[in-house]
């Protein structure tokens, strides 16, 4: 694979082409409309988009919002097919926790779709909470523990 680069949205048009790339993956093999890969969250001041890019092409995204001073949440990671399993889902992950740090979060927590909880284990998330469904599809709450440290 070539390499790919991790970076904040800059543009309007990009975010665009970043809410195409996660109805892609995340909604459009599940049936649902253009439109349904967002939430009224996407444009708050509290979001913060991240995209890995591959020449030219979006092949990655994932949402933090900081929900509280130390509590963050992840929503829509999303990867595209042919560029699962070659790091790209980690490196948006490192990123955000990185982001994390930098904001003084102590968590991070992730609605993660039970056929994505083992991705999120190995990067030091951890189940909580029992089972449910969201759009068909059975998911659970998983956390992590930022490793901020005061000074």
């Amino acid at each position: 694979m070539s390499k790919f680069k991790i970076s904040l949205i800059q543009s309007q048009q990009e975010k665009e082409k970043m809410y195409y790339q996660r109805w892609l993956v995340l909604r459009k093999p599940i049936n649902k409309e253009r439109g349904t890969e967002k939430d009224e969250y996407d444009d708050d001041n509290y979001s913060l988009h991240f995209i890995a890019v591959c020449e030219e092409q979006i092949i990655g995204s994932a949402r933090l919002r900081q929900l509280s001073t130390e509590l963050g949440s992840i929503a829509y990671l999303a990867v595209l097919p042919e560029f699962q399993s070659q790091g790209v889902g980690t490196a948006l992950i490192k990123k955000i926790i990185e982001i994390a740090n930098q904001k003084q979060l102590t968590s991070l927590r992730v609605m993660s779709r039970i056929n994505s909880s083992k991705f999120y284990e190995k990067v030091g998330f951890r189940e909580t909470g029992q089972p449910f469904d969201f759009l068909g599809i059975p998911h659970k709450f998983m956390v992590f523990k930022l490793p901020y440290f005061q000074n």
